[in-house]
């Protein structure tokens, strides 16, 4: 009977938080709003500048309502394939506004046309100058045509402060047993059929890895990667029960299980 209760016991710690895992997992994948600091989107950072792809049927926007600027003037350098619009009214050599107030750029996909004056591209440069609290600013997308289903339909520019994690209990991975219970959660969830690896989210979980195994802070790692540290948390859970003979781990800053319970289905991306 001791025996029978203390399996019942181990097999309730498993599945706990594999159900908790659960929502993660799924706002994870059907993340539809993505979000891009200033300091990408204007070119001062080390990364590409954001890629913007419209497929048949499906618009996208670029919000600059978070960052609290507006939009002053807009450039397509290829009207071609995209038409663009704007929930205010923009300024133009030709007409004037009593008060510029766009916050929002909706860009469509449209059927082809020919221009003769243009050279043939299925891609443009789309440039943008918004006005902040701190001053002007230039803005650059690239925008291209897509056949599937848009991985996202708004991006979001957001100001350049440090994106607070969730409770971030592990902000300072340092050690290579940390990573170690990560992979070992990643390995856990990927047999139970939760992430699959072939799926763009088992790639965004590999290249946070690889961001920090190379000492990328977690949190930088995590939103550059395109992962929410509420799923990084629950992954070293998942990884320190394995490992530790399902005890509760709280060297590694863990909360009770009833804490889990209670996060709901909140964070940071």
């Amino acid at each position: 009977m001791i025996i029978l209760q203390w399996k019942t016991t181990i097999a309730c710690c498993i599945l706990l938080p594999l159900t908790n895992l659960s929502p993660v997992i799924a706002s994870e994948i059907k993340q539809s709003v993505k979000q891009i600091p200033q300091g990408i989107a204007t070119g001062h950072n080390s990364q590409n500048i954001p890629k913007v792809e419209l497929s048949p049927g499906y618009g996208v926007n670029i919000s600059f309502i978070k960052s609290e600027e507006i939009v002053e003037k807009v450039w397509l350098d290829n009207p071609t394939f995209a038409s663009l619009d704007v929930d205010g009214c923009l300024s133009t050599e030709g007409k004037e506004c009593e008060k510029e107030g766009a916050t929002v750029i909706h860009l469509r996909r449209i059927k082809p046309l020919k221009v003769k004056q243009l050279p043939l591209s299925n891609t443009s440069l789309l440039t943008v100058i918004a006005k902040g609290k701190s001053g002007r600013k230039v803005y650059l997308f690239k925008v291209a045509m897509r056949d599937k289903t848009p991985n996202f339909h708004t991006l979001e520019i957001i100001p350049d402060i440090k994106i607070s994690s969730e409770t971030t209990q592990f902000s300072n991975i340092k050690n290579n047993e940390e990573l170690q219970l990560l992979s070992r959660g990643l390995k856990l969830v990927s047999k139970r059929g939760l992430i699959h690896r072939e799926s763009r989210l088992w790639s965004r979980i590999a290249n946070f890895l690889v961001k920090v195994e190379m000492g990328e802070s977690v949190d930088n790692a995590a939103r550059k990667s395109g992962i929410s540290m509420r799923l990084v948390n629950r992954l070293i859970e998942l990884g320190s029960l394995r490992s530790r003979g399902q005890r509760k781990v709280r060297s590694w800053g863990l909360p009770k299980w009833s804490n889990f319970s209670r996060q709901g289905a909140g964070g940071s991306n």
